[in-house]
């Protein structure tokens, strides 16, 4: 029996021309699940093309929303040849009938206790239609992903290894806690250094989408990694500026960087978000709070939230760059389905589009509350563009934080977001003719809109100048 299991491709046009940050762990972590015998073949399409016509028994396609639509295409064209196909992923999770349209079976949820028996049935000739365990999976004695399946090569950072599973929080744009759960569940500590070791690397990434949620946890974490003597970078919220035991722990553990979601500098766009961890907390001193120990931060901000207004691009590239931000993704909100704002948005006729290939987190597909979708794109252009500029790099850059590989990896990333805004792989990524025109001005000021705020430097729609910016 073969086996292929792929990963759709999600935006390929960003990545073209260079590698791509880290692999979907999906794939390995599929194949370490799959019995003994069948041959396995793994596809990572954001590095290497599908061949639709590669013989296969049996093909497993996982889909995050915005590869949906080439999944599918994937889907189709395999079982005209007659080869069956299983799906899941995020997308598939959350519209299982939609899926199940393109597959023989459909896997909800995560596939450690589900797996075995969709070989097992397919193996049968007898699949069913969804599989959905009543129970999530424990993460003790969790196979080691096949890495050696992956082109290892292709990857800026492919030793990810995952410590946890699950967010108590409720974030309402976010999709972490309708798949995975409301409950932390962790592995073994044990384990995830066993795991490390195996790697043979000095560098680690910790695709955990809070390692610092559980602080007692996260010390039994941290103390184990420091014989180790590793390098790692990891995702986390602000609280942790509350613990300066806990930073000093990670500092000593060898963390450079963490990735954290400040989303938004708006009191009220954070309440109706229900991002609870950044409520009532001051940002600038938290952030220089971790600053301070030396590990870099990369800021997430969500715009287009139910209180943002126009004058927030201005504020928060201000804000991003007085804090001296290692680096900054600039998301526009998306209704993911299966989130809280999926529901509201479609229940209040908001959606302007469910061409899932749009849901990239770059371009609007709602109609915002403060704003019109043309100006929440320029926004997004503006932010980009200004906080990528040689200036704003300049300022952010040269500052004494962290190991001389801190420096380097905070110069690595501010180029290379440059360099792909310049080739227009962010900022193209934002048809301005698709969005709707601004209600004062008319098509000609929209696309005036849109062509300036492009510009690094340029003028955000709250009518700041980059002038007037500190």
């Amino acid at each position: 029996m073969k086996l292929l299991i792929i990963s759709a491709a999600w935006l390929p046009e960003f990545w073209h021309g260079g590698k791509v940050l880290s692999p979907p762990m999906c794939l390995p972590v599929l194949a370490a699940l799959t019995p003994r015998g069948p041959e396995i073949h793994l596809v990572d399409e954001n590095v290497e093309p599908v061949n639709l016509q590669e013989e296969a028994d049996l093909v497993a396609i996982s889909a995050m929303t915005a590869s949906a639509p080439r999944a599918y295409e994937i889907a189709d064209s395999f079982r005209a040849r007659g080869v069956p196909v299983v799906m899941g992923g995020m997308h598939p999770s959350a519209l299982p009938e939609e899926a199940a349209q393109h597959a023989d079976a459909v896997v909800i949820g995560e596939a450690e206790n589900q797996w075995a028996q969709v070989l097992a049935d397919f193996a049968a000739g007898h699949p069913q239609r969804f599989y959905h365990a009543e129970e999530r999976p424990t993460l003790t004695d969790v196979p080691l992903p096949r890495r050696d399946l992956l082109h290892q090569d292709r990857y800026l950072a492919p030793n990810l290894v995952q410590t946890a599973r699950g967010c108590p929080h409720a974030c309402s744009f976010c999709s972490v806690s309708p798949v995975f759960g409301r409950k932390y569940r962790f592995r073994p500590v044990p384990e995830v250094i066993e795991e490390i070791r195996a790697l043979g690397s000095r560098s680690v990434g910790f695709p955990d989408d809070n390692i610092v949620g559980r602080p007692a946890r996260a010390r039994e974490l941290f103390e184990a990694l420091i014989p180790l003597r590793v390098q790692w970078a990891g995702q986390g919220d602000l609280s942790m500026a509350k613990d300066e035991e806990l930073l000093n722990l990670m500092a000593r553990s060898g963390c450079l960087a963490m990735f954290v979601g400040i989303e938004s500098l708006c009191a009220e766009s954070l309440a109706t978000a229900h991002k609870q961890p950044n409520i009532g907390l001051d940002l600038e001193q938290a952030i220089a709070t971790i600053h301070r120990h030396g590990i870099d931060l990369v800021g997430s901000f969500v715009f287009g939230l139910e209180g943002d207004k126009p004058d927030l691009f201005r504020k928060t590239v201000a804000f991003a760059e007085r804090v001296k931000l290692a680096a900054a993704q600039f998301s526009v909100l998306t209704p993911f389905p299966g989130t809280p704002i999926y529901e509201q948005f479609k229940a209040e006729g908001r959606i302007t589009s469910f061409d899932w290939s749009r849901y990239t987190m770059g371009t609007v597909v709602y109609q915002p509350h403060n704003m019109t979708g043309a100006e929440l794109a320029a926004g997004r252009k503006y932010a980009y563009g200004h906080f990528y500029s040689l200036p704003s790099m300049a300022r952010r850059l040269l500052v004494r934080r962290g190991t001389k590989t801190s420096w380097a990896l905070r110069t690595a990333a501010n180029w290379s977001y440059r360099r792909r805004l310049r080739g227009g792989k962010i900022a193209d990524s934002l048809p301005c003719e698709d969005m709707p025109a601004p209600a004062a001005g008319g098509p000609r000021m929209h696309q005036r809109l849109c062509r300036e705020a492009a510009k690094p430097g340029g003028t955000p729609p709250g009518g700041a100048s980059a002038a007037d910016l500190p």
